[in-house]
């Protein structure tokens, strides 16, 4: 497996009351905010599908909670969150970039 491969790999994920951590195969550590990764959900509904806009799903929550999160496959995660919103898909190689600075990763 080469470093790049190794780079969007997580050894460990584990989360506490305000952020999510990862461990990466490569030795990074990255830690996300939870309210950030909550309003920069992926599904459809929270990124303007089914006629919304962008933020209209989101723009209200002022805190969240993550409840736990199980592994999509080799390349995610999916989270349930404390509003018992679950249907965000988190990729490991999105979650990689906005953690190295592509805070684009999720637009």
């Amino acid at each position: 497996m080469s470093n790049s491969q190794l780079a969007t790999f997580p050894k460990e994920i584990s989360f506490d009351d305000d952020s999510l951590y990862i461990e990466w195969k490569d030795g990074h550590g990255s830690k996300y905010s939870l309210l950030d990764l909550r309003k920069k959900c992926p599904c459809a509904t929270c990124r303007g599908g089914h006629g919304g806009k962008v933020g209209d799903a989101t723009g209200h929550i002022q805190s969240i909670k993550l409840l736990s999160w199980t592994k999509v496959g080799r390349y995610a995660i999916s989270i349930v969150w404390s509003d018992y919103h679950n249907t965000g898909i988190y990729s490991y190689d999105n979650l990689r970039a906005y953690s190295d600075g592509f805070a684009s990763a999720f637009d």
